[in-house]
Protein backbone atom coordinates (compact mmCIF):
# COMPACT_ATOMS: atom_id res chain seq x y z
CA UNK A 1 0.00 0.00 0.00
CA UNK A 2 2.74 2.25 1.03
CA UNK A 3 4.72 1.39 -2.76
CA UNK A 4 1.37 2.45 -4.52
CA UNK A 5 0.58 5.52 -2.54
CA UNK A 6 3.78 7.35 -3.26
CA UNK A 7 3.94 6.20 -6.81
CA UNK A 8 0.39 7.95 -7.16
CA UNK A 9 1.56 11.11 -5.44
CA UNK A 10 4.64 11.25 -7.55
CA UNK A 11 3.09 10.48 -10.55
CA UNK A 12 0.00 13.15 -9.90
CA UNK A 13 2.73 15.80 -8.98
CA UNK A 14 1.62 17.64 -12.66
CA UNK A 15 -2.31 15.93 -12.56
CA UNK A 16 -3.57 16.41 -8.71
CA UNK A 17 -6.88 17.68 -8.99
CA UNK A 18 -9.19 19.86 -11.21
CA UNK A 19 -11.61 22.71 -9.53
CA UNK A 20 -14.53 23.16 -11.11
CA UNK A 21 -15.33 27.03 -11.09
CA UNK A 22 -12.24 28.74 -12.31
CA UNK A 23 -9.74 28.46 -15.12
CA UNK A 24 -5.64 28.05 -15.13
CA UNK A 25 -2.85 26.42 -12.74
CA UNK A 26 -2.66 26.82 -9.10
CA UNK A 27 1.03 26.54 -8.69
CA UNK A 28 1.91 25.48 -4.46
CA UNK A 29 5.67 25.48 -3.14
CA UNK A 30 6.41 21.72 -2.47
CA UNK A 31 3.26 20.32 -3.41
CA UNK A 32 1.29 19.20 -6.80
CA UNK A 33 -0.01 21.44 -9.26
CA UNK A 34 -3.68 21.70 -9.45
CA UNK A 35 -5.23 22.43 -12.52
CA UNK A 36 -8.20 24.70 -12.76
CA UNK A 37 -11.17 24.60 -14.96
CA UNK A 38 -14.36 25.75 -16.18
CA UNK A 39 -17.69 24.06 -15.66
CA UNK A 40 -18.71 24.32 -18.63
CA UNK A 41 -15.27 23.37 -20.32
CA UNK A 42 -16.80 20.96 -23.02
CA UNK A 43 -13.77 18.83 -23.74
CA UNK A 44 -13.12 18.63 -19.34
CA UNK A 45 -16.84 17.42 -19.36
CA UNK A 46 -16.96 15.06 -22.36
CA UNK A 47 -13.64 13.63 -20.89
CA UNK A 48 -15.92 12.72 -17.57
CA UNK A 49 -18.75 11.70 -19.34
CA UNK A 50 -16.67 9.27 -21.09
CA UNK A 51 -14.71 8.08 -17.56
CA UNK A 52 -18.44 7.40 -16.01
CA UNK A 53 -19.54 5.76 -19.10
CA UNK A 54 -16.49 3.26 -19.16
CA UNK A 55 -16.26 2.53 -15.25
CA UNK A 56 -17.48 -0.84 -15.81
CA UNK A 57 -13.93 -1.45 -18.20
CA UNK A 58 -12.23 -0.31 -14.79
CA UNK A 59 -13.70 -2.67 -12.51
CA UNK A 60 -13.67 -5.87 -14.80
CA UNK A 61 -9.22 -4.73 -14.97
CA UNK A 62 -9.23 -4.63 -11.45
CA UNK A 63 -11.02 -7.80 -10.78
CA UNK A 64 -9.69 -9.29 -13.45
CA UNK A 65 -6.09 -9.55 -11.09
CA UNK A 66 -4.20 -9.54 -14.42
CA UNK A 67 0.03 -8.89 -13.22
CA UNK A 68 0.54 -6.37 -16.32
CA UNK A 69 -2.34 -4.11 -14.53
CA UNK A 70 -0.89 -2.12 -11.58
CA UNK A 71 -1.90 1.82 -9.89
CA UNK A 72 -5.69 1.56 -10.04
CA UNK A 73 -6.95 5.04 -9.06
CA UNK A 74 -10.02 7.32 -9.23
CA UNK A 75 -10.72 10.70 -9.37
CA UNK A 76 -13.80 11.90 -7.67
CA UNK A 77 -15.60 15.09 -7.54
CA UNK A 78 -16.07 16.32 -3.87
CA UNK A 79 -18.05 19.65 -2.86
CA UNK A 80 -16.07 22.91 -2.42
CA UNK A 81 -17.00 26.53 -1.81
CA UNK A 82 -18.37 27.98 -5.29
CA UNK A 83 -17.62 24.73 -6.89
CA UNK A 84 -16.15 21.34 -6.89
CA UNK A 85 -12.85 20.07 -6.35
CA UNK A 86 -12.23 16.50 -8.40
CA UNK A 87 -9.69 14.65 -6.60
CA UNK A 88 -7.47 11.50 -7.04
CA UNK A 89 -8.63 8.07 -4.45
CA UNK A 90 -6.11 5.43 -4.86
CA UNK A 91 -5.14 2.13 -3.67
CA UNK A 92 -8.64 1.36 -5.02
CA UNK A 93 -10.23 -1.97 -4.00
CA UNK A 94 -13.33 -3.35 -5.33
CA UNK A 95 -15.27 -5.04 -2.94
CA UNK A 96 -18.99 -6.90 -4.03
CA UNK A 97 -19.22 -4.43 -6.82
CA UNK A 98 -18.06 -1.24 -4.57
CA UNK A 99 -14.80 1.18 -5.12
CA UNK A 100 -13.23 1.82 -1.91
CA UNK A 101 -9.88 3.76 -1.60
CA UNK A 102 -7.25 5.96 0.07
CA UNK A 103 -7.37 10.06 -0.77
CA UNK A 104 -3.95 10.57 -2.70
CA UNK A 105 -3.96 14.55 -3.11
CA UNK A 106 -4.07 17.12 -0.69
CA UNK A 107 -7.38 18.74 -1.15
CA UNK A 108 -7.07 22.49 -1.88
CA UNK A 109 -11.34 23.69 -2.08
CA UNK A 110 -13.05 21.14 -0.09
CA UNK A 111 -12.93 20.26 3.45
CA UNK A 112 -15.32 16.75 2.89
CA UNK A 113 -11.85 14.92 3.19
CA UNK A 114 -8.13 15.02 3.43
CA UNK A 115 -5.28 13.67 2.40
CA UNK A 116 -4.92 9.74 3.44
CA UNK A 117 -8.59 9.43 4.54
CA UNK A 118 -9.79 5.67 3.37
CA UNK A 119 -13.50 6.56 1.38
CA UNK A 120 -16.12 4.23 -0.38
CA UNK A 121 -16.40 6.15 -3.75
CA UNK A 122 -19.58 7.25 -4.99
CA UNK A 123 -20.24 6.11 -8.72
CA UNK A 124 -22.34 9.16 -9.61
CA UNK A 125 -19.10 11.44 -8.81
CA UNK A 126 -16.45 9.89 -10.69
CA UNK A 127 -14.91 12.17 -13.27
CA UNK A 128 -11.86 9.88 -13.78
CA UNK A 129 -10.12 6.93 -13.55
CA UNK A 130 -7.01 5.02 -14.73
CA UNK A 131 -4.32 2.06 -13.97
CA UNK A 132 -1.62 1.09 -15.41
CA UNK A 133 -0.86 -1.62 -18.30
CA UNK A 134 2.56 -2.66 -18.69
CA UNK A 135 3.61 0.73 -17.95
CA UNK A 136 1.03 2.31 -20.02
CA UNK A 137 -1.69 4.61 -18.88
CA UNK A 138 -5.38 3.37 -19.30
CA UNK A 139 -8.19 5.78 -18.80
CA UNK A 140 -7.01 8.94 -17.87
CA UNK A 141 -10.02 11.14 -19.48
CA UNK A 142 -8.68 14.04 -17.87
CA UNK A 143 -6.05 13.81 -18.18
CA UNK A 144 -5.56 13.79 -21.80
CA UNK A 145 -8.24 16.72 -21.98
CA UNK A 146 -5.72 18.72 -19.78
CA UNK A 147 -2.94 18.09 -21.83
CA UNK A 148 -4.44 18.31 -25.32
CA UNK A 149 -5.21 21.99 -23.90
CA UNK A 150 -1.88 23.18 -23.58
CA UNK A 151 0.31 24.65 -26.23
CA UNK A 152 2.91 22.20 -28.01
CA UNK A 153 6.13 23.99 -25.39
CA UNK A 154 4.01 23.20 -22.43
CA UNK A 155 2.68 19.57 -23.64
CA UNK A 156 6.89 18.61 -23.93
CA UNK A 157 7.28 20.12 -20.56
CA UNK A 158 4.03 18.16 -19.03
CA UNK A 159 5.74 14.43 -21.12
CA UNK A 160 8.77 15.51 -19.35
CA UNK A 161 7.13 16.08 -15.77
CA UNK A 162 5.14 13.31 -15.31
CA UNK A 163 6.23 10.37 -17.95
CA UNK A 164 3.32 9.29 -18.33
CA UNK A 165 2.88 7.42 -21.72
CA UNK A 166 -1.18 6.64 -22.99
CA UNK A 167 -2.05 3.48 -24.54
Amino acid sequence: MKKSLLFIASLLFILTSCKEGSTDKTERSGEPDVYNVEDDDAKMNQAMIDAKNSIDDFKKAIASDNPNFEYFTIKQKFEADGGAEHIWVGDIQLIDNVLMGIIANEPVYTSEVQLGDTITVNNADISDWMYYDEGKVVGGFTIRAIRDALSPEEQAQFDAENGLIFK
